[in-house]
């Protein structure tokens, strides 16, 4: 499988008796504990609570209702950590999943001109479209932006903050997902 036509998530514990990401609210009538722990993450700002009510345009379901995934390459995201820094990552493990198997009615949001707990503007969220996907190979420079902030204060996390996210409405399926570690390139990640 090329992992040019993915889009990739962070491999997590799938609930049980599931073989697919499910949406944080649908978690709830498979494991009760594994869908608070995920509502949980947003519990640290007020703007991160106003997420889970807030809606996506388009879609008609809140932010807890979809299964977000990353259309840029993990490795770039880790590339970018080293240029900038100098120091490399521990491995991470992500599911590289065909873009052809995504829900109808996946979108992409592209957040440039709301923030955080406000009303998404219609104008980010576009339709995904399967065929036409090729996964970035290169970081974007907001999320370049972000890694050296990160870096300058010390910090690590939110890997994938400032890039656009591709919004699964509903379970994503991994039957044909390869797991893939963020360290390796590309062209490792198609073998």
């Amino acid at each position: 499988m090329d992992a040019t036509n993915c889009v990739f998530h962070a491999r997590v514990a799938l609930a049980p008796g599931t073989d697919s990401l499910m949406p944080a609210s649908a978690l709830a009538d498979v494991d009760a504990a594994a869908s608070r722990a995920a509502l949980a993450k947003y519990d640290d700002t007020p703007e991160r609570r106003r997420l889970r009510d807030t809606v996506i345009p388009g879609l008609g379901r809140s932010w807890t209702e979809v299964v977000f995934l990353s259309p840029v390459h993990p490795h770039a995201v880790w590339r970018a950590w080293r240029e900038i820094t100098g120091r490399e990552r521990a491995p991470m493990d992500f599911w590289a999943i065909p873009a052809d198997d995504l829900p109808v009615g996946t979108v992409v949001l592209d957040r440039t001109s709301t923030r955080t707990g406000e009303p998404i503007d219609p104008r980010e969220v576009t339709p995904f479209v399967p065929s036409g996907h090729r996964a970035a190979l290169s970081t974007t420079a907001a999320n370049r932006s972000w890694l050296e902030d990160c870096a300058r204060r010390k910090v690590s996390g939110a890997w994938f903050h400032g890039i656009p996210h591709v919004l699964a409405p509903g379970a994503v399926p991994l039957r044909r997902a390869r797991v893939i570690s963020w360290s390796d390139p590309p062209e490792r990640s198609a073998r």
